[in-house]
């Protein structure tokens, strides 16, 4: 019997530490993750001819202490350098790089991706639907 009631007692107790951990760890990684990018000049357009392209542009977001990092994105057409870092701020990044220096190129229906430097980040989900276009990343 005091078993159990010691159990009724102490529930409420650890209840309580396990939202107050859930909610510090939340708080935490919201505090921590990096926010919207600050894209500040366009550095590549290549249109796919299908009606979308690749864009690449800088974010200046690192300050005085941190480079530059480089996105990159396949997006619809846009116009002017304006509406693409407006538009791409909410978009997702297919790749991050450290340098400026990824070329693009299209032989035998195989688009060629050319990255010199530090890649941050890669996904490909953002190329598969770029029907039959087979991509070769080369690093």
């Amino acid at each position: 019997m005091q078993f159990l009631k010691a159990i009724k007692g102490l529930t409420p107790v650890l209840r309580n530490c396990l939202l107050a951990v859930c909610l510090i760890y939340i708080g935490g990684s919201w505090l921590m993750s990096p926010g919207a990018p600050a894209l500040d000049e366009v550095v590549l357009k290549y249109s796919l001819g299908n009606g979308n392209s690749i864009y690449g542009a800088r974010d200046g977001q690192g300050g005085a202490t941190v480079g530059f990092s480089y996105r990159y994105y396949v997006h619809k057409d846009l116009g002017n350098d304006q509406e693409i870092l407006t538009t791409l701020v909410s978009a997702h990044p297919f790749l991050k790089t450290q340098e400026p220096t990824v070329q693009v190129s299209e032989q035998d229906g195989e688009l060629r991706l050319d990255v010199q430097g530090r890649v941050y980040e890669y996904k490909s989900y953002a190329l598969e639907g770029l029907g039959g276009a087979k991509v070769v990343m080369a690093l």
